[in-house]
């Protein structure tokens, strides 16, 4: 049996335009799009179906009358760069919906295709939940737009591997802070991560520990002298340190950027003294972490990655 009964094409119905020139396939999937649409946005499209197609089908694949185009990208991918090229409402710029499969495929895809509209939108998108601003960074998962599979336990490691393919380095920090969160990091990272990536990740990880413990050195100085509520304060200052000698003894807690352990309202709960020092202090021993955070991955510092972020990002619509 040939290869192509086995793998008899699947029309994907909304990529078909009848009067359409251009048959592309990926896969089992086929498109008709138009060549000259397509073409004035991708500089490579407008390359490929420049070369003269076979005109038989001893030469190359034919259907109905055409030269097929083979795409070496999986049908997903190509199902969504397609759409988003040819359907304008379906991949719009943040803060719309969208779904993090569409992101990475657009975004992988627009690189490779040279279509830098889409490419600079497909950025934007995954900009929101890997920032280079700590008070974004803090926030980003509890307000994203972004519709994740389920489970999304891999959603960073996927895109790190993307963000190092398309060249967004300025993301690298976020994105391998977040990995070397991972407690059983080496049951998941090999199909998705190189060596050297996963031994920067558990390299980090005692780093990580340490920082987050250091973060809260500040209780020690609490209460405060002055302090109007001194026996309160003690209490939940005493409440936190148990909390972290419990954490200590059971899991590693490697979020230094995270705030699990002295929350809003433990902070609410101190007199507006003490209150005050303490936010002060932790934001201070959060923003000294995040200053170091590309120089504990051997990567350009902040300034230089938000340049280059600029660039990628200029004009982005």
């Amino acid at each position: 049996m040939s290869s192509r009964t086995q793998n008899a094409p699947r029309v994907v119905e909304d990529l078909w335009f009848p009067d359409a020139d251009l048959i592309l396939r990926a896969d089992d999937s086929i498109f008709r799009v138009y060549g000259g649409f397509l073409g004035a946005r991708s500089s490579v499209f407008r390359d490929m179906i420049s070369f003269p197609q076979p005109a038989t089908q001893t030469e190359g694949e034919m259907l109905n009358g055409r030269a097929v185009v083979r795409l070496h990208d999986s049908p997903t991918e190509a199902t969504s760069f397609l759409r988003a090229v040819f359907d304008s409402s379906f991949f719009m710029p943040p803060p719309s919906c969208v779904n993090f499969e569409d992101i990475i495929g657009i975004l992988r895809l627009a690189h490779k295709y040279d279509v830098s509209y889409l490419f600079r939108r497909a950025l934007s998108h995954l900009d929101v939940l890997y920032p280079t601003n700590l008070a974004k960074r803090v926030q980003y998962r509890s307000q994203t737009h972004i519709q994740f599979p389920s489970p999304d336990a891999m959603i960073d490691m996927i895109s790190l591997k993307t963000a190092c393919e398309v060249g967004a380095t300025w993301m690298l920090p976020t994105l391998y802070y977040a990995i070397a969160q991972v407690d059983d990091l080496l049951d998941h990272a090999s199909d998705y991560l190189q060596t050297h990536q996963i031994q920067a990740c558990l390299a980090a990880q005692s780093k990580l520990m340490r920082a987050h413990a250091s973060s809260y050195r500040f209780l020690r100085s609490l209460p405060l002298a002055g302090c109007s509520s001194v026996w309160y304060c003690r209490g939940i200052v005493e409440d936190v340190y148990d909390n972290l000698e419990f954490q200590s003894e059971r899991f590693r807690d490697m979020d230094p950027l995270g705030m699990s352990l002295f929350s809003h309202r433990d902070r609410d709960d101190l007199c507006p003294g003490c209150r005050d020092f303490a936010t002060v202090r932790f934001s201070a021993a959060q923003q000294a972490f995040w200053e170091n955070l590309p120089a504990l991955f051997v990567l350009p510092n902040w300034h230089d990655l938000k340049e280059m972020r600029r660039k990628a990002m200029e004009d982005a619509t």
